[in-house]
This record gives C-alpha cells, structure tokens and sequence, in this order.
C-alpha cells in the first residue's frame, strides 16, 4: 500500500475496532442479562458468568461487525472531507481507486472474519454455551435444598428437597412433572443421591423408598406404583437449553449440508436446518456490501457539508433496511423458497450493484430535491425550537415581574 492509503486504512481499522468492541460488549451485556437468572438462581461461580459470556461473543460478532465496519468507514471519509484531506487529494490528482483500496481490503477482511466465526467458531460456542447452561441447571437441586421450598425449573417442572444429609444423600424429595399435555407425573422418595452414570456423561438421580404417581389427563385415571429404589435420568429434568439434542446452531456447516437420516431435527423440522445454512452463508457478505455502498456515498470530496451529512444518513438507511430485511428473510427461508432466494440476492445485489458504479468511476450523493427538503425540515425544526426557547424566557420575565 502507498502511504496514503497506510493512512486511510489505519484510520478506518482503527474506528471499526472501536465500534467493533463497543457494540460487541453492549449486545453482548444484553444477551448476558437475559440468561443471568440460571446463574444467580443456581448459584453458580463467577467462573461460569464468564464462561457464558464468553460463549456470547461470536454469535455477537457475526451480527455487528458490519454496522462496525459502516461506522468505521462512514466517520473516516465523513471526518476526511470535513477537514478537506479529500478535496486535497483529490486536488493533487490522486486517483479515486487510492481512497478505495483501503475500503475494500478492510470490508473483504471483515466479511473473511464473518464467514470463519458464523461456520466454524460460533457453532463451537454454541455448544459450549449450552453445556454452561446445562451444568448450572443440573445444580438445581441444591438450590432446592437451600431454599426448602418448591422450585420451578422450568414450565410444569418442579422439585423439593427438604434436607441434605451425609455423603451427598438429599432427603425428601418431591418431583413434579407436568409438562406433558395428557399426564401428570409425581416423584416421592425418602431419600434419593445424585452420581454420574458410567455408561454416559449424565448424571443419575438414585431414588430410594417412595412411589410414583401418574394421573391421565383425558380420563382422569390415577395409578401408583411403590419402589425401593428408583433411577432418574437427570437429563430429563434439564430444561430444553441443556437438551442432549444437538440443535443446528451447535452442528458444524459440513454437518448441515450432510445430517445423519436420524437427526431429530432432520426428521421434524427441517427448515430450521435450512435456516441456519442460509444466516451462515449469506451474513458475511454484509461488510463487503456496506463498505461499497458507505464509498459509493462519501468517498467524493463534497462543497457542501450538509450535503455530506444526509448522505451519511441515507447510507445508514440503506444498510439498516437491507440488514433488518435480511434477518427476516433468513428466519423464514426454511419456509419460503423466494425469502431464501431474496436472503442471498440482497446483498449480492447491493455488492454487484455499487460495485459497478464504483469501478465505472460513478458516485451518488442524495437528489437535490431531498436535501432542499431535509434542509428546509431542519430549518423549521430549529425555528420552532427557538421560538420555544424565546417564548420561555419571554415568560420568566413576564412572572419575575
């Protein structure tokens, strides 16, 4: 790279960075929040809070690098023509291809980043994420054994333990189960230990003198068995987010494309297995498509400031409303086959479209007749705000009098 373009591309990488690790830990914190109560209600380890957020971060990644990148981008050209850097350059014969270089070697690096974290690191994560859930909710029942009451882990399941006696032993434990539609189903035991299972990674709820009662909803049959000793896989009692069921979102891209006859998801619902193929194939080509359309925009030097200003505007229209009908489409690909086709035309749409322009020298800025009127709506705007103002003042010294 020449120095100028050195120059440029340090700049937007830079910014893109910042935004990049801003935006990253603000969704991230959100997407923390909302699974923060299986932690604080399992009482688990600070360890496990950051395993958890760590396991966030990809899937984080892959849906705000390219406003990241429109930002970096979009505040360097905006900042470059404010302070005249491009009128400079473009004065001094520069070619229009120096500024555009550092934009496209920046776009393709980020677009290359998407691709490698949404098909091979983010499904690693997820795996990772759902086991932390699972092992906090494994954990349940010494919650319950502190708070000596019922507990919901999930809708219709419930547990009670009253004591916790020597070696592990929990005493009193009282299991209801009412998830399924047509059956409701009551565990009691004296006495019950929890040890892992040597056949498998599970673990295995031993219970010891109590009985099972089952009640048939549609005919209000009761029958009740009395055991000695009783085996409970735990895995049943871990709620769906700590299902053994890999769901798609955990399996790796080759495994999509070719999934086992007997996948759960693969036998029942499908398109979610095709949903998830279309966000990994089609989101990486976002940053590409936001960098060409930010230097479509800005990358000319403008006289006007105002000017500038709505084109920056008009790019972040651009790119929120291709970006949010992306996500839409690719959540009903599995069930439409032009949402699919229309997840992957738009931005190959918007690459192929301003790429062209670009490359055959063109530049857009917003019609005239927009900024006359942008401009015109901001001028009545600051009007009434300063007749409110002057009104205000006016009054003050009307009732100090």
């Amino acid at each position: 790279m020449k120095q100028i373009e050195r120059y440029i591309f340090r700049r937007m990488s830079s910014l893109t960075f910042w935004s990049l690790l801003a935006v990253t830990l603000l969704v991230m914190t959100t997407q923390v929040l909302i699974r923060i109560d299986v932690l604080t209600t399992t009482g688990q380890a600070l360890g496990a809070f950051l395993m958890l957020a760590a396991t966030l971060i990809p899937s984080v990644l892959s849906m705000v690098a390219p406003f990241a990148l429109l930002i970096g981008v979009g505040q360097v050209l905006s900042g470059m023509n404010t302070d005249s850097e491009l009128v400079v350059v473009e004065a001094a014969g520069v070619a229009p291809s120096t500024i555009f270089k550092p934009v496209l070697v920046l776009s393709a690096s980020i677009s290359l980043m998407v691709l490698v974290v949404s098909n091979f690191i983010e499904p690693w994560s997820n795996q990772k994420l759902y086991g932390v859930l699972a092992d906090a909710q494994s954990d349940l029942f010494s919650v319950a054994v502190r708070s000596g009451t019922f507990m919901q882990l999930e809708e219709g399941l419930y547990v009670q333990v009253n004591e916790k006696l020597p070696d592990g032993v929990l005493g009193g434990i009282v299991l209801v189960d009412n998830r399924a539609e047509d059956n409701e189903t009551i565990y009691y035991a004296r006495s019950g230990v929890i040890k892992e299972s040597e056949e498998s990674d599970t673990n295995i709820l031993f219970l010891v003198d109590g009985e099972l009662q089952q009640r048939t909803l549609t005919n209000n049959q009761i029958s009740i068995v009395t055991f000695s000793s009783y085996a409970l896989d735990m895995a049943a009692f871990i709620p769906a987010s700590g299902s053994s069921t890999r769901r798609p979102k955990e399996q790796s891209t080759f495994y999509l494309l070719d999934p086992d006859a007997e996948d759960y998801y693969f036998k029942s619902a499908p398109h979610v297995i095709k949903e998830e193929l279309v966000q990994r194939f089609s989101s990486w080509m976002y940053p590409l498509a936001f960098g060409l359309v930010a230097f479509s925009f800005l990358g000319k030097a403008r006289s006007n400031r105002h000017e500038q200003f709505q084109n920056g505007g008009l790019v972040a229209a651009i790119a929120i409303g291709s970006r949010g009908f992306g996500f839409y489409a690719n959540e009903a690909a599995g069930g439409s086959v032009v949402l699919e086709v229309l997840s992957y035309l738009v931005p190959v749409a918007l690459i192929v479209g301003f790429g062209y322009l670009i490359l055959t020298g063109r530049t857009l800025t917003i019609p005239k007749a927009w900024a006359r009127m942008n401009e015109h709506l901001l001028e009545v705007i600051r009007a009434r705000f300063t007749q409110m103002h002057t009104d205000r003042r006016t009054s003050g010294k009307g009732n100090a009098a």
